[in-house]
């Protein structure tokens, strides 16, 4: 794990800040097309390289903060793939602004246990409710050409709700994102899609397989085959017959089970890690804030597919006792103060060992999660959101850093 720290810290780092124009009608499935050529951060490892020298894939931090109410879009990315993010977002934006900003959380400090500190935090990561094989509801499905309103943004609120910070309140949204290759995932959607549907899955072949290959070829051996020939002998298998009909016996939603597998498992994936993150002074504390956490991405579930939510049982920034709390009191606060350190250091450190093991997104999913807010007829971006006027020739100011007093 160290020489794996020592790889990853062996690269510098920057942080964009992506403004858009403030009437943006750019269809989300121009962010997909961004994450589909972001993916080229993915390198192929020799055994040396994984295993003796500790190489492992880098990734991107893809960031939603409001500082104050002021909402804005950032990317930590390593630098090597400066132009590359670059390249990706102007094709798509070519009106928007990207500049090169400092890391807000660098000069903020946060320690649970000192009794001075005059901060506060809440947290959680987020989890899949099932396999991660199986999707989310993505943005595909809130169009509708044939409604008068064909886009809605399935974050609409969570933004708002984003904006409606205070000037003293921190709020920000993590998403890490690291790039895996085709082979290292989708064999278990299609394994997936087998189990679904009935069909028998392939077998890996073990040592004890071919040691014992002639004894099982001499079992089957068939008098019936010699005599009669072939065509009598390979009559269809009935079990055979069971699994091809699994699918015509399927009902209509485990139909859509898996074909929605099967559309997630076409395109890019990407390991994921998703955060958030609260921050006020201890006296303005708002515990209200925490109903933008649990509300952020209902939109998204769907019954008959998955859905992403709060980990309530490891990341989530509170302890429930068992028995007595004043009895269970010197364990609870060190497990709360535990958990809040960890929250802290994975979201300044951007890092994907802290916390619940990583899961798998593909390209759609997560501009599903990461996208800019689309105006409609009906809505406009929300003002406390920072945006382009017009295309500048210079960079605009710089984010702001949170400063610790």
């Amino acid at each position: 794990m160290e020489i794996q720290h020592q790889y990853v810290r062996s690269h510098k780092y920057i942080f964009f800040q992506i403004r858009v124009p403030k009437d943006n009608l750019t269809s989300t499935l121009a962010v997909e097309t961004i994450f589909a050529q972001l993916h080229s951060l993915h390198v192929s490892k020799t055994f040396a390289e994984k295993f003796v020298e500790g190489h492992i894939q880098l990734w991107y931090s893809l960031e939603v903060i409001s500082m104050g109410g002021k909402v804005s879009f950032i990317i930590r990315l390593p630098e090597r793939m400066r132009h590359v993010v670059e390249s990706a977002f102007y094709a798509h934006y070519p009106q928007a602004e990207i500049t090169e900003v400092a890391d807000y959380m660098e000069n903020f400090n946060y320690d649970p246990d000192d009794p001075n500190c005059p901060y506060e935090i809440f947290g959680t990561e987020w989890k899949l409710a099932q396999d991660d094989v199986i999707p989310i509801k993505t943005y595909k499905e809130f169009e509708h050409p044939a409604a008068e309103e064909t886009v809605i943004d399935p974050l609409a609120n969570f933004f708002e709700g984003m904006a409606t910070m205070e000037p003293h309140e921190f709020f920000g949204t993590q998403i890490i994102i690291q790039p895996l290759a085709d082979e290292e995932w989708m064999p278990r959607g299609e394994k997936k899609v087998k189990e679904l549907i009935g069909a028998e899955p392939e077998h890996d072949l073990k040592f004890r397989d071919a040691f014992l290959y002639p004894v099982n070829k001499f079992s089957k051996f068939s008098y019936k085959e010699t005599i009669l020939g072939s065509a009598q002998a390979h009559a269809p298998d009935p079990q055979l017959q069971k699994q091809r009909t699994n699918w015509l016996n399927m009902t209509e939603g485990e139909k859509e089970r898996v074909t929605y597998i099967e559309k997630k498992i076409s395109k890019a994936g990407y390991k994921t890690k998703i955060r958030f993150l609260y921050i006020a002074p201890k006296d303005k504390f708002d515990v209200s804030k925490k109903s933008i956490i649990t509300g952020a991405y209902r939109p998204l579930a769907n019954p008959m597919i998955n859905k992403i939510k709060p980990d309530v049982g490891h990341t989530w920034t509170a302890v429930d006792y068992a028995i007595s709390r004043t009895l269970e009191k010197p364990y609870l606060d060190w497990h709360l103060k535990y958990k809040k350190r960890n929250i802290f250091k994975g979201y300044k450190n951007r890092d994907i060992h802290i916390g619940l093991h990583m899961f798998i997104l593909n390209i759609e999913e997560i501009a599903t999660l990461y996208h800019f807010p689309i105006t409609t007829k009906t809505t406009t971006v929300s003002t406390s959101i920072e945006r382009t006027e017009s295309k500048k020739s210079q960079p605009p100011v710089n984010l702001p850093i949170i400063e610790q007093n």
